[in-house]
């Protein structure tokens, strides 16, 4: 018996900006660059974000660029956005604070010590035993990473519930003083948010009344327990199980680098090519192992590192954009939000998709190392 992902909530700061709005600012600032900033400008046009999320507004990050002023909007933004998910998460499952044994929390776009969770357990009423586990240097697989670990957790300690919470805050690490590629991918790429994700392990003591019953196919009537809405909230997911793979020699390809002035991304352009070229090479034994192929999976979950890498993705495994209707949506409404990527594509799942019992899925995240996290799920 293995975790059951029971809900999903997203948390998104005060500020949403158009795409349009965005590649004004950058222009802006470009303005006395003109070659780079047609670049950004083709860039923008052909990335497929229409809307993204920033801590500030953006005439703020003009003006405070000192590494303190940033590690201060971070921490406090982090706990808000935190706080506000995780709430949002426990109230949809039906889980009290109390019951929560472990908290797994992923963020690499700042740096607070003490770790979030920290704040959460006096600030939400967690359990002070409560067992913790950051994730601060994963990038955009740590939400995928927390997913697994969770269930390894609950297989060890079945009646146990774990709060998974990520949050990111990329604007709070553009550098205005570097014109590099890189960092301008990354202001025309990254957003900020946060999502949190309750799983219960397979004896939990309300794990009896989880599950959405189905009186007929299509129809999903509401559970005893009221966090299953009338309405079409989705059966709840297992985790089948979890891969984590580290490919050799490629620490160089994405990542930040410390510097004086903050944390400075490094993002190479090789990045979508060695994705299509062997992450394919990955997946297919990890199914193997569990006894799957790749046509018995029915709903994808992958994470969007851009459209490049999305596109790609799609001619390697053979999907269309309506299999990975949930990955585009998410750039599109978000753009690229790290770890919590993920997290944020399974409460849009969860919200509006209707799987049939049995449904197989694929949640997968590629991220700094370089390396994938693969998450098979089962409805």
């Amino acid at each position: 018996m293995t975790a059951q992902v029971v809900h999903t909530a997203i948390a998104l700061p005060a500020y949403a900006h158009s795409q349009d709005s965005i590649r004004d600012a950058l222009l802006a600032w470009l303005a006395d660059d003109p070659d780079q900033a047609a670049k950004a400008a083709s860039i923008i046009a052909h990335g497929e974000v229409r809307r993204r999320y920033t801590a500030r507004p953006l005439d703020w990050y003009l003006t405070h660029t000192s590494v303190t002023e940033r590690s201060r909007a971070y921490a406090d933004e982090m706990v808000a956005l935190c706080e506000r998910a995780a709430r949002d998460a426990l109230a949809g499952a039906g889980v009290a604070p109390a019951e929560v044994a472990m908290i797994l929390t992923a963020s690499c776009t700042g740096v607070m010590i003490p770790s979030v969770e920290t704040y959460l357990v006096e600030r939400m009423g967690l359990r002070p035993d409560i067992r913790r586990l950051p994730a601060s240097e994963m990038g955009c697989v740590a939400g995928a990473w927390a997913l697994g670990r969770a269930n390894d957790y609950l297989r060890a300690y079945p009646r146990a519930a774990v709060l998974v919470v990520a949050a990111e805050l990329a604007s709070l690490t553009a550098q205005v003083t570097d014109r590099s590629m890189a960092n301008i991918v990354s202001a025309a790429l990254f957003g900020d948010g946060a999502a949190a994700t309750v799983l219960i392990g397979p004896q939990f003591p309300h794990n009896g009344s989880r599950a959405p019953v189905r009186d007929a196919p299509g129809e999903v009537m509401a559970a005893a327990n009221p966090a299953i809405r009338a309405g079409g909230r989705a059966r709840p997911a297992r985790v089948l199980a979890s891969r984590s793979h580290l490919f050799p020699g490629t620490p160089g390809l994405m990542g930040f680098d410390v510097t004086d002035s903050g944390l400075k991304i490094v993002l190479s352009p090789r990045v979508p090519r060695f994705i299509r070229q062997h992450l394919p090479a990955v997946l297919a034994p990890f199914l193997e192992e569990q006894g799957v192929g790749r046509g018995d999976l029915k709903h994808f979950l992958l994470h969007p590192g851009g459209r490049k890498v999305l596109e790609g993705l799609e001619r390697e495994l053979q999907l269309t954009q309506e299999d990975t209707r949930f990955s585009w949506r998410v750039l599109r409404e978000y753009g690229n939000l790290s770890s919590a990527t993920v997290l944020v594509m399974l409460h849009h799942f969860e919200q509006e998709c209707r799987p049939d019992p049995g449904d197989l899925g694929l949640l997968m995240a590629v991220g700094p190392g370089f390396c994938a996290e693969l998450v098979l799920l089962q409805w």
